[in-house]
């Protein structure tokens, strides 16, 4: 180990802390320097964002049960209930829920609007042709068990006149 006169640990000191405090003031230039007035927020415009985004949390509360109860209505559809006012009152909920996104269509924050307006009509459109295509399964089902039921009694008649 190399013992330094206390001169020589003077000269380091202060070289280290000359390093340490050109180091401090690079980074601070780097972290807090303004670069130009696209960076400069005005109490003005931070009032203005801070509204519009206050604005923007009143409509999703608004929407809020607009939303589910319009899931839970197309959760319960029947297709095969012949109500076409149920189908109204969806697609009305539905154009609701679009309205908001349409009010402020400029902002990015409102396309949640739009998309959820798409996937419960597409919900809903799935769940309507699932039920319907169930009925045309079941009918197909009863035919083919009357087919094999009336091809049996045939065999079997068949069978009879041969003795």
């Amino acid at each position: 180990m190399i013992k330094l006169s206390v001169k020589e640990r003077r000269e380091q000191f202060i070289f280290f802390t000359g390093i340490f405090l050109f180091t401090v003031c690079m980074l601070s230039f780097v972290l807090f320097h303004d670069y130009g007035e696209d960076r400069v927020l005005s109490t003005h415009e931070l009032r203005e964002k801070l509204s519009q985004d206050n604005e923007f949390e009143r409509t999703v509360q608004d929407q809020r049960p607009t939303v589910d109860s319009t899931y839970q209505q197309i959760m319960k559809f029947d297709p095969g209930v012949q109500a076409v006012f149920l189908e109204n009152d969806i697609r009305n909920e539905l154009g609701s829920i679009k309205s908001a996104y349409q009010r402020k269509a400029y902002d990015q924050r409102y396309k949640t609007f739009l998309q959820t307006s798409l996937l419960y009509n597409n919900l809903f459109y799935n769940r309507r042709e699932l039920k319907g295509n169930n009925r045309d399964l079941e009918r197909l089902s009863k035919s083919l068990q009357d087919c094999k039921l009336s091809t049996s009694q045939l065999r079997q008649t068949i069978g009879n006149q041969n003795k």
